[in-house]
């Protein structure tokens, strides 16, 4: 059987928990010829299956690096977990409970603003006549002279030596003294230090606080001196540490080692109420907005820092412009303001905030899940008029139907599906099929190509089911999505995987205060962001099965300039036996190269185990090297694993 487009049988249904303990020594020891032995006491393995491969490519088209994408949206506390802006309720506002929620009682931390210092001789509440930022301000009254009062918040993270810039709003009645501090572990972190005497109009107070010491949990102090009355509103505090002056440098530093290639800007929010222009400018004059999920987005990064954090990473950003309730114009000056000159009414803008140069930013996205015949007939319009603002642009559909291409005037650039539930190898097969064959009957419409701008295993499955992808099983049924794509890179060029952080659970990067760790599926995208570049090759198996059902899942890969061939194998059998390959390459030789493994250390032979903040390498990748030559090399792929065998070859 050969690895290609086939589209018989049934897909192959998720990786069902398989969770044994066995009392045996399973330790992988390197013997002979890159060949991976387990030591003894192991469960019988079968015979050697043999597996052919030759230079002969699946694809005239490379594997794109944007086939390993990633989502950021406003979702769930998303952008807020990988925000180095840290202050909890910046402008004071009621905030909406989530209608969503992964482990309920923790899936947003507590950390109100309360009273603090001599609070029972001040007077607190929310003013809504005259809030400088939102819809109220907070108010402190205190009538008695000498006396110290204000506002608190703990849960920050810290670290000695770096600065904070505590910025705020205020005005009062009295001109009253305010200073702010940092503080925790039974001592005075940074600070107090004086913000000014304030009037009676809002006017901006800002001071660098330095920690002395690091601290996983220091606690925010503003307070005045009466006799007066303090308005406070848009706090926030944000190291001099941040990436691009807003993200988290952990974060950012672990989206950059995935090497993503495309970052997707948009999703469901986008559809319902996202106002950009209003997501735009100074953060002081930002509000804050709730989103259809609930919660509040605090409007810090949004369209623009997103782009900068595109180009710190090196990845194309790709931009979701909302569709419902916009126009052809509303689309174009979202376009001009991102790429229009200084020149331009949008870039004049542009560069009023602070970036005359424009952004060039290609890829663009014509409304997060809608279709049907509105849609379809409201397409050329929308294109002609965002082609118009920048000819340059590549434009993406929503969900697209048989009438897609032809009501778009052969416009657009891309079909768009989603893809959840991506485990379901079989359905997906069948969709890029359709896609492919829609695309094969518009002569003229040939380079139109594929973006699936979401995928994953699941976009729902809220409550604890959500865990599922925080788990082996996701990372191996995701590694088997890839290794579809691969064998679609003629069709499927952008891929965008959801979502990137935290999200309630869904993200590759989860982050507390002062801690970060990623899911298995994180280090399975970081392996497949290495075959970029490369041709997928023809597979030919001993086995009459249908690929998806295949008990070793091999997608093979080469590099034919530099001489690397890549074979990319998924073990999610419910079997527990290691399963060997015989690995035979007619027309080419082996002379080493490396092996990047990715299971659990403890091998608990149970493929629904995680990472965790305590335990941030339980699953992890294992590599070591690979000293087997020769024209046949033959591997024992351990059970619930992904290997990337990458080779050295000669002609």
């Amino acid at each position: 059987m050969e690895y290609g487009m086939s589209t018989n049988g049934r897909g192959n249904a998720m990786i069902s928990a398989v969770c044994m303990i066995l009392l045996l020594n399973v330790t992988p020891v390197v013997q002979g010829s890159g060949v991976l032995l387990l030591n003894a006491g192991e469960p019988q393995v079968a015979e050697a299956q043999t597996v052919t491969i030759t230079t002969a490519k699946l694809s005239q088209h490379p594997i794109d690096l944007k086939q390993c994408g990633q989502f950021i949206e406003p979702l769930c506390d998303l952008i807020p977990a990988m925000s180095a802006q840290q202050v909890e309720n910046t402008s004071f506002e009621e905030e909406p409970p989530f209608r969503v929620n992964y482990k309920a009682e923790i899936d947003k931390a507590h950390r109100p603003w309360y009273p603090d210092g001599a609070v029972h001789k001040a007077v607190y509440s929310f003013d809504m006549e005259n809030p400088f930022n939102g819809k109220r301000s907070q108010k402190i009254e205190i009538k008695m002279p000498g006396c110290r009062a204000g506002i608190a918040q703990d849960g920050f993270f810290v670290h000695e030596g770096t600065g904070y810039r505590l910025r705020m709003h205020l005005r009062s009645l009295g001109n009253v003294p305010v200073w702010g501090a940092l503080h925790g572990e039974g001592q005075m972190l940074a600070g107090p230090l004086p913000l000014g005497n304030t009037g009676e109009t809002w006017q901006p107070a800002e001071i660098i606080l330095k920690p002395s010491k690091s601290c996983n949990n220091a606690s925010l102090t503003i307070e005045f001196e009466g006799p007066g009355t303090l308005w406070v509103d848009r706090v926030y505090l944000i190291g001099d540490d941040a990436v691009c002056g807003i993200w988290r440098a952990d974060v950012a530093e672990a989206l950059k080692a995935m090497n993503p290639g495309v970052i997707r800007f948009g999703g469901s929010t986008m559809v319902n109420d996202y106002e950009w222009e209003q997501c735009i400018g100074p953060w002081d004059q930002r509000a804050p907005y709730t989103t259809c999920w609930g919660g509040m987005e605090p409007n810090f990064a949004s369209l623009e820092e997103f782009i900068q954090l595109c180009q710190f990473v090196n990845a194309e950003p790709l931009i979701c412009l909302r569709w419902n309730g916009k126009t052809p114009e509303d689309a174009a000056a979202q376009i001009e303001y991102c790429n229009g000159s200084a020149e331009t009414p949008w870039g004049k803008r542009r560069a009023e905030n602070g970036h005359p140069e424009p952004y060039g930013v290609r890829y663009w996205q014509v409304g997060n899940e809608v279709g049907g015949k509105e849609y379809d007939n409201s397409l050329k319009a929308f294109i002609e008029a965002m082609k118009k603002a920048d000819p340059s642009i590549k434009v993406l559909s929503s969900f697209p139907s048989e009438e897609t291409l032809d009501k778009s005037g052969g416009l657009v650039d891309y079909l768009c599906p989603h893809h959840y539930g991506c485990e379901d190898l079989k359905g997906k097969e069948e969709e890029f099929n359709r896609l492919q064959n829609w695309i094969a009957s518009h002569e003229e419409y040939r380079s139109v190509r594929v973006a699936v701008t979401e995928w994953n295993t699941t976009a729902g499955d809220w409550g604890l089911g959500r865990g599922m992808l925080q788990t082996l099983t996701n990372a191996l049924s995701c590694a088997r999505y890839h290794n579809l794509m691969h064998r679609y890179a003629g069709l499927v060029e952008i891929a965008i995987r959801s979502n990137l952080v935290d999200s309630f659970g869904s993200g590759v990067i989860q982050t507390g205060p002062g801690w970060m760790y990623t899911a298995p599926t994180y280090d399975a995208q970081c392996l497949y962001a290495r075959a970029a570049g490369d041709y997928p090759l023809k597979v030919s198996l001993p086995s009459e099965v249908p690929w998806w059902q295949a008990e070793i899942d091999l997608s093979v890969t080469l590099n034919a300039e530099k001489g690397i061939l890549r074979i990319f194998a998924i073990n999610s059998s419910e079997s527990i036996k290691p399963i060997t390959f015989s690995l035979a390459f007619p027309d080419m030789q082996v002379k080493g190269g490396q092996v990047f493994t990715l299971e659990d250390r403890e091998k608990a032979l149970c493929p629904e185990v995680m990472n965790s903040c305590d335990d941030p390498k339980r699953i992890a990748v294992r590599t070591e090297s690979f000293t087997g030559a020769g024209p046949t090399i033959e591997w024992r792929f351990g059970p619930f694993s992904l290997t990337l065998l990458e080779l050295e070859t000669t002609r």
